[in-house]
Parts: structure tokens; C-alpha cells; sequence
């Protein structure tokens, strides 16, 4: 098994008939794909509308992208943009993911970020995944609410994220995905 991919075997069905269905009807347009390509295709232009369809229990979904509960920490490392017009800014603090997406994440912080702010933040899937190594991005903050506890709830969009970084991110998702419908 490569590093950085999942195994055939460790999916579900319905998503081994998805992924065939693709190598099979590249095959009558006479291109050759292998599982992993296949795999890839399939999670870049199917896997969030399918994933919604099966599993969104009827409720209208305004999402683009599936939101997979999660709890890892986010490293903010920088302020680059501030809606209050403040300038870049070093800061070094660490909140926890609750829910991410491939489109951006949603997480818990002691630290108030306005939203509009652009942030460059680190998240090491290696602590969950050994297989995996850390994604860094641009995200923008879409919206920051004070929590009833301590603490605020912050909403992230991707903005910038880099390649090897969005490869990374995409194999977790499908990864994870893939083991809890196995189940």
C-alpha cells in the first residue's frame, strides 16, 4: 500500500462500486486508470454530492462540502489580514478543530478572531494519522462567536491551501470517511 492512499479492501461496498464504475467507463472511453486515479477522480467530483445524498438524513444541506466531526488541533501561527485594519502579525496559539471539511474548518479558541481576518494556520494530521503529515493554508475567518462557556467558536474557509497540503487533507477526509461507512 503507498504511503499517503488507502487500501481498496478497507472500503465499503458502495463506494468500491462508485470507483469501478469510473475505471469501467474510462475503459469505453479507452483510457486505462488505475485504482488510485480512479479513487482521486471519483473524490474530486463525486464524493461530497454522493456522501450527501446517502447520508443527509432529508435535511436541506446549504454546504458545498461534507463536514466530518473531528477533535485535533490547529496551530494559528499568523494574523495576515485583520478586519480591523490592524497589520500582519506573528501569533503563535492553538485552538481545536471540531469539524473539517475540504472547503474549511470550525474550531474552538481562547484567542478572539474578527472575522474577515486571514490566518495561516498548521494542522498535523500526523497525530492522527502517522501516515499523513501536516497541512498548512491560508484560511479566512467567516464568522466568530463568543461561546457560552469560555472561549469562541471560529468558522474558517479555505482560501489558499497548497498542494501537497490539499493532497493530505483529501486523503484524511476520504481515509476516514472510508473507515466509519465500513463499519
Amino acid at each position: 500500500m503507498e504511503k499517503n492512499f488507502i487500501n481498496y479492501h478497507d472500503l465499503n461496498d458502495e463506494i468500491k462500486r462508485e470507483i469501478d464504475h469510473i475505471v469501467e467507463k474510462s475503459k469505453k472511453e479507452g483510457v486505462e486508470l488505475d485504482f488510485k486515479t480512479a479513487a482521486l477522480e471519483w473524490f474530486d467530483t463525486s464524493f461530497d454530492e454522493w456522501i450527501q445524498k446517502k447520508y443527509s438524513s432529508g435535511r436541506k444541506n446549504e454546504r458545498k462540502h461534507f463536514r466530518m466531526d473531528i477533535e485535533i488541533p490547529v496551530r494559528i501561527i499568523e494574523r495576515l489580514v485583520d478586519s480591523d485594519g490592524n497589520e500582519s502579525e506573528e501569533i503563535d496559539f492553538v485552538g481545536k478543530i471540531v469539524n473539517i471539511s475540504r472547503g474549511g474548518f470550525y474550531f474552538y479558541s481562547l484567542e478572539h478572531i474578527n472575522p474577515s481576518s486571514i490566518i495561516r494556520v498548521v494542522i498535523d494530521l500526523s497525530t492522527i494519522d502517522k501516515d499523513l503529515s501536516e497541512i498548512e493554508a491560508l484560511a479566512m475567518v467567516v464568522r466568530s462567536e463568543k461561546l457560552n462557556g469560555q472561549g469562541f467558536g471560529v468558522g474558517v474557509m479555505f482560501s489558499t491551501i497548497y498542494d501537497e497540503s490539499k493532497k493530505n487533507l483529501d486523503v484524511f477526509i476520504f481515509k476516514n470517511v472510508a473507515y466509519h461507512l465500513s463499519l
